[in-house]
Formats: C-alpha cells, structure tokens, sequence
C-alpha cells in the first residue's frame, strides 16, 4: 500500500499539509477521513480547494474508506489519509484498516487539552485513544514538518500530566 502518510490535523488540509509535507512525499491523492464532512459536501468541497495542482482530493466517511473500492484507490496512489481527530484512525483500526503509522501534526488549543507540544494539545479522551492504537501496532509520533523532529508516543505521553 502506498500509504505516504496518514495525519491528524484539525485544519486538515492546508499550507503545512499540502506543501510541506507534500514536497516531500509527493502524494497523488489527499484523503480526508470524516463523517462530519462527508455529510456536508459543501463544506468538504472547501477543504478540497487546497490540494496543490497534481494530486486529488476527496472526503470519505469512516464506513467509505473501509470500503474495497476507496481502500483500492488508496493503494494506487502515493496517499496522504487526513484525519481531524483521534476517532476516525481508532475506528478505521478497530475495523482492520492496515495502518501502521499515524503522525501528530496539529491538535490545537481547545477546552479541557492540554499542551504536549506548540502543535499538540491532548484531553484524557486523545490519550486513551491513542493508547488503544498504540495497543493495536500503530506507531505513533508528533511531527509538524518533515525536516522537524518526531516526538515517539512514549515521549509525548511522558510530557503530558494532566491537571
């Protein structure tokens, strides 16, 4: 599967995803993992309006990215999945998804999380979550851009004390 990186990012798709990292892995194909945005294909067309020139986009649910035909397209591209939190990547785990690596890349500033790292603010709810995809093989590390250094799962949870 040529799977070039699979990310949570609250903001999805912009400026750090599409060209940061896209530089450097060269995807075919973003896609965004989201019921929320699924259902709203208004909104998901708005997030689609940053894939740089020269790869696709698209916005699948949970269920449809479980699905052979979204699974296969996934596996002809260099394939960046996108995720705006921690539940979608667990579910798609917990369903049989092959993942193997999730990258940290932006969970911002919201009630109740606390920061790890300027990018990365966790609740008790992220850190379960990502115990359990731990728990399952997936390896897990925060990174912003790919000339920034990997934060391993252990080292952001040995950071984070919450209050």
């Amino acid at each position: 599967m040529p799977l070039v990186l699979a990310r949570v990012d609250d903001r999805l798709i912009h400026g750090q995803v599409a060209y940061g990292w896209g530089k450097a892995l060269h995807p075919t194909l973003f896609l965004v993992v989201s019921d929320t945005l699924a259902a709203d294909p208004d909104r998901a067309c708005l997030y689609l309006f940053a894939v740089p020139e020269g790869a696709a986009g698209r916005v699948v649910s949970v269920d449809e990215a479980l699905a052979p035909d979204a699974r296969a397209a996934a596996e002809r591209e260099r394939t960046v999945l996108l995720f705006s939190g921690l539940e979608e990547p667990l579910r798609l785990v917990e369903a049989g998804y092959p993942l193997s690596a999730l990258n940290l890349g932006g969970m911002h500033h919201a009630p109740g999380k606390e920061a790890v790292l300027p990018y990365l603010f966790l609740d008790g709810a992220d850190r379960e979550r990502l115990r359990r995809l731990d728990a399952r093989g997936v390896s897990i590390a925060a990174q912003d851009l790919p000339a920034n250094p990997a934060h391993p799962l252990a080292e952001l949870l040995s950071r984070w004390s919450p209050s």
